[in-house]
């Protein structure tokens, strides 16, 4: 189906369903646009990548890209606040706006991970999945190449529980799940989840930023704690994936961690640039 047809079937739906005024999607011909309220994005696609082959994409993680407002701080509300209000109808606005944009990449085969905030799957009591199934669907993906990522902060400690089993329902669905445990979380907080949470759900991914291990695992008992917890995840089938790593720096701890997926612009720099920062990975 032509990506335009898809934005106008999409909007007639948003504007059904909300009561808007104006189309919330547009397409300019290269990219597709999303506008919520004073909110204006479209989608930054960044390249997953085999850390054991760096050069070989093996999906894209989405993040909005904010043209309105220019207030970073106004942005963050917006976007990841605790109490935003009409969470859900953003979320899957945002969502579709990623699942729009990645068809333009044209990519036969590999993963499209998209971030669903806490709030959101808190909201939703029941079908969690179901109404994002009809987009996917439209848009010709298998539901198993989208993987359902669930920021997991201290912020939402007490329903950890609720909500690692509402995400159990994207992946009973036919989704693939992956649970990012937040680097502002303390190391007590991460161990509960090794030890109370993880083998109760054990998601096809957990997702660290490379900044998780340079704050949390500084102390005398940092690497045995470190290691502890990557083979525990090992242990339930679960594959590692590290993100945001900036430097070569990140990219050396990295290397130490030995994770299945990396995802940074360090590896996209050096991608481009050539083969020699690459070799020792």
């Amino acid at each position: 189906m032509p990506l335009q047809h898809l934005v106008d079937t999409f909007n007639d739906r948003f504007i059904a369903e909300n009561r808007l005024e104006t189309p919330p999607l547009s397409f300019d011909g290269q990219r597709v646009h999303g506008r919520f309220g004073n909110l204006t994005f479209t989608s930054q696609l960044k390249a997953v990548r085999l850390h054991a082959r760096p050069y070989l994409v093996t999906g894209h993680d989405t993040s909005p890209l904010v043209f309105t407002p220019a207030n970073s701080q106004d942005t963050a509300r917006l976007l990841y606040g605790e109490e935003v209000p009409n969470i859900v109808s953003l979320d899957r606005l945002s969502r579709t706006v990623h699942m729009l944009n990645y068809l333009i990449l044209d990519q036969a085969e590999g993963s499209l991970f998209l971030h669903v905030h806490p709030h959101h799957i808190l909201t939703v009591k029941k079908d969690h999945g179901a109404y994002f199934e009809d987009i996917i669907r439209r848009c010709g993906l298998p539901l198993r190449r989208i993987v359902i990522c669930l920021t997991i902060s201290a912020v939402y400690e007490s329903q950890l529980l609720l909500l690692l089993q509402r995400l159990k329902n994207y992946r009973d669905r036919g989704y693939s799940t992956a649970v990012k445990l937040d680097e502002h979380v303390g190391s007590e907080f991460v161990e509960r989840f090794r030890i109370q949470f993880l083998h109760r759900f054990a998601p096809d991914y957990v997702r660290f930023n490379a900044g998780f291990f340079h704050k949390a695992y500084q102390d005398s008992n940092g690497h045995r704690r470190r290691s502890t917890l990557l083979s525990a995840i090992r242990h339930v089938d679960t594959q590692v994936l590290i993100g945001s790593v900036k430097s070569e720096l990140d990219a050396n701890l990295t290397r130490q961690l030995n994770p299945d997926y990396v995802q940074g612009s360090w590896y996209d720099e050096s991608v481009a640039f050539g083969h020699s920062l690459l070799q020792a990975v």
